[in-house]
């Protein structure tokens, strides 16, 4: 008996078979990524608070040595906090009652004797400079457009950006003080997340890395009141018009490092010009000196061993953390990258290779006394002084 074959429209109308694949996905996994999406949603936008929070952490890191220097003293934590507030709102009655009347009386001063300070300021430049001349008329005419528009939206503007800072101030303030009557029972609560495994490194961490944020903010702030009160001495015996505002503008500068110094530098050297050629030659060196006094001298004794960052790193640092946040960025960028060291120490070592750890141990005992051996060595691929010594003592 035949077999029938197939015809070609019935191969073509038999379909393929077809391997499904069932794709199963755990409730679990699905919270996971709804959740996540949901803490980087909030992250983005509670990111200003958390800015204001890690301000106010780094506040409080400060303080919490003389709260610890108290209770050694048997004084309650309570009372050390409130100790502490008391002191805070003191500084700012002495700022308001002592610091504001001049302030504002300089500032308006120097609002309604602008155009004639430029004229000062332009007849004592040499007329073979023009672009020099077009710099500073560039220079004063955008200030006076932005200080002498007195509309009334301008200051109501004025007003809101006075109120806001006020009240950033207040809630930094207020945060510190919770952080340091509560945070070491948050920070516990926090570590208690952490496997035990790592508990005790991430401890060490923590208070290393806290040494590193004193030393940090405690030296800049104590260096910015320094700077403001040698300015103010400075200009007022020069008699240069807005002293008081420009040693506040040179204390904020301060914090900037690098190019704080130019930024507070150019009014200040502009006023002073206003008065005599020499008045501004004065202070553009008293200026420079005092910089190089500051950089050389007093901030490597405020900050001992606990701060060593190279030059070129600031540098980076700041167009890294200026581009990213701005002012506040450029001061929270410097703890991080002088506590990277930390960081490596204890939870990097595991994964680097032995040879990088020495190299990088070598080069940071180098950048403290200025030799370039240790740099010549990593360049050339050669081992260092203590590696040979290490080695031998081995081998015996």
């Amino acid at each position: 008996m035949a077999t029938e074959r197939p015809t070609g429209a019935d191969v073509i109308a038999t379909p393929p078979p077809r391997h499904e694949r069932d794709l199963h996905l755990p409730m679990t996994t699905i919270v996971k990524v709804i959740a996540s999406a949901l803490g980087l949603w909030a992250v983005f936008l509670l990111w200003p608070e958390f800015l204001l929070f890690l301000l106010a952490v780094l506040m409080a890191v400060t303080l919490y040595p003389a709260v610890r220097w108290m209770e050694g003293r048997r004084i309650p934590r309570g009372l050390s906090v409130v100790i502490i507030a008391a002191f805070a709102v003191a500084l700012l009655a002495v700022f308001v009652m002592f610091v504001m009347p001049p302030l504002t009386a300089q500032l308006t001063h120097l609002l309604q004797n602008l155009p004639e300070f430029r004229v000062r300021v332009l007849s004592r430049i040499p007329d073979r400079y023009p672009g020099l001349h077009k710099i500073i008329r560039e220079l004063f005419e955008s200030t006076s457009l932005s200080m002498t528009a007195g509309t009334l939206s301008r200051w109501f503007a004025w007003g809101q950006s006075a109120a806001s800072g006020v009240v950033v101030t207040i809630v930094i303030l207020v945060l510190t003080l919770y952080l340091l009557l509560h945070g070491k029972s948050l920070y516990a609560w926090i570590l208690a997340f952490v496997p035990r495994t790592h508990r005790e490194k991430l401890a060490t961490t923590m208070h290393e890395v806290s040494d590193v944020v004193h030393a940090y903010v405690s030296g800049q702030l104590l260096a910015a009141l320094l700077f403001a009160v040698f300015t103010a001495v400075l200009l007022t015996i020069f008699r240069v018009p807005a002293a008081a505002p420009l040693a506040i503008i040179a204390g904020f500068c301060d914090v900037i490092p690098v190019l704080g110094i130019l930024l507070a530098t150019v009014p200040a050297v502009l006023l002073a010009l206003a008065v005599s050629p020499i008045a501004a030659a004065t202070v553009a060196v008293a200026y420079v000196a005092y910089h190089l006094f500051e950089t050389y001298f007093l901030l490597p004794r405020i900050y001992g061993n606990k701060l060593k960052i190279s030059s070129l790193s600031v540098l980076l640092a700041l167009l890294i953390g200026g581009k990213l946040q701005g002012i506040i960025g450029v001061v929270l960028v410097l703890p991080l990258v002088a506590a990277y060291p930390i960081i490596e120490r204890h939870w990097l070592s595991g994964y680097l290779s032995a040879r990088v750890l020495a190299d990088h141990k070598a080069l940071a005992k180098a950048a403290e006394t200025g030799s370039e051996v240790a740099m010549d060595e990593v360049l050339h691929g050669e081992k260092h002084a203590s590696e040979i010594v290490s080695s031998s003592g081995g081998n015996k």
